[in-house]
């Protein structure tokens, strides 16, 4: 059982505060009453709950209805054998340890059993009950670090997507009151002509607010000391600076109403290089870019999206390798304007399902694009490539 890896596993309070109970139930599984028998005497006399099992299928039985909290499993056993109990058990409840008990001296069942995801693996006869005690021990401890990370870790999700939506929301409310002042705005430069100089006093002040929220976003980062926490401050700034970016364009521009996508895209892809080490690797960055005037309405949005992909390719699409090629390009395609971004990389898993991802990140992709009224190709020939067309 790989400790770091703990993605797919979900469970419910009830089931963590189970787990933290004592005493712990733990189920024999063996073919050998003898065996079966000395292992229960001994380890209720350690203070543990024994449940007992004569074969593979009554131990899997077992297992289901009442749920232990570590099983003991024999290799060799009528009906289902023990590479199979455990086949099951790791699959079903990945964070229940189970530890092979059995006198077989192959070496390959061995390797096989860990493979599969043994936490131990112990030899009979057993000459010394201890080391089955420090065994069990060893497993449920380690078991109750690992149900108190995956708590830890959903609650920080449940956290952060709740932080997160306060900050959409927040921007589309400044949005909101951009677009009533602007209609505000607009009756009096009939007549004083100065709806330049308003708007661009509006985009300022926007700018400005989401730049604070991105210093604040930074100045709590700095007391932070998990990796898993910072990484999801840094994404959640990098989202306030796709946004920041865009007003802080308008604002430079004669044209209040569009935005140059050519310079901001430049800009923008450059700080995400620049925030997520990419100059640590050799990472060649290949831009194509058009020049493509869009309204705020699709820069925003498309911003957003551009930071999703990017920051995804940046941190997980070249692994530990040391080079890496990473291309990004938007050009206008007639009534349509078309987005890409394209790596190199070792590519999305052969299960991933984009439409179906619970990843925060690719749902914002996938909302952003219907909100563009766009569609969006995936693929993974030599890497993976991202290909969003959308109206504006």
């Amino acid at each position: 059982m790989n400790e770091t890896d703990m993605s797919g596993i979900t469970r419910n309070a009830d089931e963590f505060a189970s787990f933290d109970a004592e005493p712990k139930m733990i189920l024999t599984i063996d073919d050998e009453a003898v065996i079966r028998d000395s292992i229960e005497a001994y380890l209720e006399d350690c203070g543990y709950g024994v449940l007992q099992a004569e074969n593979g299928r009554r131990g899997l039985e077992v297992f289901r209805s009442e749920s232990p909290d570590l099983v003991l499993v024999d290799l060799r056993m009528p009906e289902i054998d023990g590479l199979d109990v455990l086949a099951s058990v790791t699959r079903e409840s990945p964070l229940t340890p189970v530890i092979v008990v059995s006198g077989t001296g192959v070496l390959h069942d061995a390797i096989e059993a860990l493979r599969l995801g043994a936490w131990d693996f112990v030899t009979k006869p057993i000459q010394d009950m201890d080391v089955l005690h420090r065994a069990v021990g060893k497993a449920l401890e380690r078991a109750q670090q690992l149900h108190r990370r995956v708590r830890y870790r959903e609650e920080l999700e449940r956290d952060v997507e709740r932080r997160t939506h306060e900050l959409l929301e927040a921007n589309h409310r400044l949005n909101e009151q951009m677009r009533e002042r602007e209609r505000a705005e607009a009756r009096l430069v009939e007549s004083l002509r100065e709806k330049e100089v308003l708007l661009k006093e509006i985009h300022h002040r926007v700018k400005n607010n989401l730049q604070i929220i991105s210093s604040l976003l930074y100045l709590q980062s700095q007391h932070i000391r998990d990796e898993d926490a910072l990484a999801i401050f840094t994404e959640s700034r990098s989202r306030v600076k796709s946004m920041a970016l865009v007003h802080e364009k308008l604002y430079q521009s004669q044209d209040l109403a569009r935005i140059d996508y050519r310079e901001y895209l430049e800009n923008f892809v450059g700080y995400l290089m620049q925030t997520y080490h990419a100059s640590t690797r050799t990472i060649a960055l290949n831009l194509e870019v058009d020049d493509v005037y869009l309204p705020v309405d699709c820069a925003i949005p498309t911003s957003l999206i551009i930071n999703e992909l990017v920051t995804n390719a940046l941190k997980y699409a070249w692994g530990n390798a040391a080079s890496g090629t990473l291309s990004v390009g938007l050009v206008s395609n007639g009534s349509k304007v078309e987005l890409w971004v394209r790596d190199d990389g070792q590519g999305l898993p052969k299960d991933f399902d984009w439409e179906q991802s619970e990843t925060l990140g690719m749902q914002l992709v996938v909302n952003l694009v219907q909100q563009l009224r766009g569609d969006m190709n995936v693929s993974c020939d030599g890497g993976t490539s991202f290909t969003i067309r959308f109206g504006c």
